[in-house]
């Protein structure tokens, strides 16, 4: 059953009303935007729930905080769900759910942009004290949630993401190679997904390779986009010697990305910090090992499924790279695991517990 009624006393869908902003061109790229994304095409044909997008059109402040929220009030919405950690200043009443992703800027905002860090110390903590519900991607993220805003536990719900279906399709070769042409890349490698910034380590994998023999050592695929305080890997490939062994692509097609994975020998993500992990899953799916830091929600999710080491730890993470590719029996291994792990994370499970948390927004008496 729904959460509303027709005057007529039949049951109607409950009405969502969602915050587009991360589906804009530029944002595409983004785990937010892909988050959202996959949900919306998840819930898509449920009857008892209808989405309406009413759109942020409108001045820079003005838009988003104040006419988005009265057209979704026109739209007879019954829940506003701010899926990117924050929601609307004003929501005219209408019951909220936030979806907040982690709190790495928290910890460690020498991470990120300086007007980053003070936007998010600003707007954050109040949506998610208003919302009547909380979603977070993982464990790590609750915990944060309460450690850091005092958030109660029993407000949050833990929602895992998951992995697209087309990550584990098995890509003929003929298609594997016209992907290999289009985008020249080598004939085997080692992988790391997102965009460079600092939280994701990209001088991890580069000190890791320059220590592995040349002779045993793969090329190197970055792909993902120049993002912010870049140019200490930019710095680190050149100081390392490792020009022509590392390939910065920017981001890829989604269409082409599960091809890219599958080429792959193995991803490499030392991330210091993640409120979810989207390239583990998506290696974990395409089947191919993974060597990932022992942070956030990355062992949440990957448990025995990868081979985990400390961030900083470069010669554990060359260590975990040449034994999968010397070892076929542990690679083997690792390739099982991380197909029956990839296998407990799917879009249509995560959209039933949203709907469920929609629900329960949309039936609390308001405080």
């Amino acid at each position: 059953m729904t959460a509303t009624a027709a005057s007529d006393g039949a049951a109607r869908p409950l009405t969502v009303a969602v915050d587009s902003r991360e589906l804009d061109p530029g944002s595409a790229t983004s785990g937010v935007s892909r988050y959202l994304r996959c949900l919306l095409a998840a819930l898509a044909g449920d009857p008892e729930i209808a989405i309406r997008v009413p759109g942020a059109a409108g001045p820079r402040v003005l838009g988003p905080h104040v006419l988005m929220p009265l057209r979704a009030r026109r739209q007879g919405a019954d829940v506003l769900h701010g899926p990117a950690n924050g929601l609307p200043l004003l929501r005219f009443r209408i019951p909220s759910v936030v979806t907040v992703h982690d709190l790495a800027i928290y910890e460690h905002p020498e991470w990120f942009p300086d007007r980053q860090w003070i936007s998010t110390r600003v707007l954050v903590p109040a949506p998610v004290h208003a919302a009547r519900v909380v979603i977070c991607p993982s464990e790590a993220t609750r915990r944060g949630l309460a450690g850091r805003l005092g958030v109660p536990a029993g407000k949050c719900r833990v929602i895992p993401h998951g992995v697209e279906a087309e990550f584990s399709i098995r890509i003929d070769q003929g298609r594997l190679a016209a992907v290999r042409t289009r985008l020249g890349l080598p004939a085997r490698y080692w992988l790391q997904v997102g965009t460079v910034q600092p939280r994701k380590n990209y001088e991890a994998t580069l000190s890791a390779l320059a220590r592995i023999p040349s002779a045993d050592r793969l090329p190197l695929l970055i792909v993902g986009g120049l993002g912010w305080k870049y140019e200490p890997v930019l710095r680190a490939i050149d100081e390392l010697g490792l020009s022509g062994q590392v390939r910065l692509i920017g981001p890829v097609d989604q269409a082409m990305l599960p091809a890219v994975y599958q080429m792959a020998d193995a991803l490499a993500f030392p991330s210091y910090d993640e409120g979810f992990g989207f390239p583990v899953l998506e290696a974990f799916a395409a089947g191919i090992p993974v060597v990932a830091a022992r942070r956030g929600a990355i062992a949440e999710i990957a448990q025995e499924a990868a081979i985990l080491i400390e961030p900083d730890d470069h010669g554990a993470l060359a260590d975990g790279l040449m034994s999968l590719r010397r070892d076929e029996v542990l690679r083997e291994r690792q390739v099982a695991a991380g197909r029956a792990r990839a296998r407990e994370y799917t879009w249509e499970r995560s959209a039933r517990a949203h709907k469920d948390a929609f629900r329960t927004a949309a039936r609390q008496t308001a405080s």
